[in-house]
This record gives structure tokens, sequence and C-alpha cells, in this order.
């Protein structure tokens, strides 16, 4: 693959990536609550279920369910029901936040890995994405694998970078400005928004 076509496309990632959206989101809300550090599981689920979408993508099934209309409908539904859910658990239970220097709330970190992993394997953004820029940026005179693997490592790579730059900066607003109340409003928020995210969707789909 040639150095400019790779460029191009880490660029066009890069934009796709930044964008506001459930993963972004999800990440912010679960470093406010904990920080930096306990939050690394949310940021390594949603890179494994980015990379379980390109795979499937590089291997024609991703295609394969696009082309079926039941199957990518179901497959959407799928994404709707849960970003529905978790909206409506941020907006329900409370969660709260240990303030001060040492002290962090406690979340399993095998849960923040499934809640980001599932987020990520079961939003269509991304698949969307391989599915337009695959064909695209592939050379068919070539092995068509270590393509593939490239591009999906360097989306999930800039994946990677860019929540952990989320990440920072809600520590650090954690640091400073954080109290439970103030917690509180950006969850709900945080709900509203996923309930958006999830209506959307459900247009879409319908």
């Amino acid at each position: 693959m040639a150095w400019a076509l790779w460029l191009s496309y880490a660029t066009i990632s890069a934009a796709n990536i930044v964008t506001p959206g459930p993963a972004n989101l999800n990440t912010l809300r679960r470093a406010l609550q904990l920080g930096f550090v306990p939050v690394l599981p949310t940021i390594l689920g949603n890179a494994l279920g980015l990379a379980v979408g390109g795979l499937l993508c590089a291997g024609g099934v991703a295609a394969f369910v696009v082309r079926s209309e039941i199957l990518w409908a179901m497959f959407r539904w799928l994404g709707v029901a849960y970003l529905g859910g978790l909206g409506l658990k941020l907006m329900i239970r409370r969660e709260p936040v240990v303030l001060g220097k040492g002290l962090v709330q406690f979340v399993p970190p095998r849960l923040l890995f499934r809640e980001a992993f599932l987020l990520a394997v079961t939003n269509p953004k991304a698949l969307l994405f391989y599915l337009a820029l695959f064909p695209q940026v592939l050379d068919p005179t070539r092995s068509l694998w270590p393509q593939s693997t490239v591009l999906v490592l360097t989306y999930c790579g800039l994946s990677i970078l860019s929540l952990s730059t989320y990440a920072l900066l809600a520590d650090k607003v954690r640091e400073r400005f954080l109290t439970q109340t103030r917690y509180e409003a950006f969850r709900v928020c945080s709900g509203l928004v996923l309930l958006g995210f999830a209506a959307m969707l459900a247009v879409q789909v319908s």
C-alpha cells in the first residue's frame, strides 16, 4: 500500500473517530467517574470491538449482512436496543463519584471492557466506514489480509489515541471541577444523548 494512500485513509479515519459518538461519550463519562487509569479497559474494549468489525468486513461477512435486508435490520435494531438500554440506565441508575486524591470509585474492569466492546461492535458507524473505505484503498492485485490488517490496526490505534485524549482531559476536569451534582447532570445528559442516537438509528432502520 502506497504511503500517500495510507495517509489519506488515516486522515479520514481520524476525522471520523473524533466526531462525537457513543464511544467518545461513554469514555468521557467513565473517565469523569473513575479517572484516567481505571478507564483503560473501556478504551481497549472499544478498540477490540472496532477490530472485530474491521475483520468481519475484511472477511466479507459484514458485506453479506449489509446485502441482506433482514440481517442488516436485525443488526441495526440490536444497536438501537443496546444504545437505548445504556441511555436509560444512565438516566435512572445513580453512580456515586469518590473525589479526592488517591480515592477512586471502583468499577470492575471486566464490566468496563464488556460495556465498551458491546457499544463498539453494535454501532453501525464503524462498520459502514469500513465498508465505504476498504474498497477504495485496498489493492486487489496484492494479498488483501495484510492490507486489511494494516487498515484495521490504523483505525483502532487512532481510536485508542483519541479516547485516551478524551479520558485525560476528563481526568483533569475531574480533579479540578467535578462534584457529585455536576457528574449526575452530565450522566443524565449523556443518557439523553445516547437515547437520541438510538432514536436516530431507529428512524433509519424503520
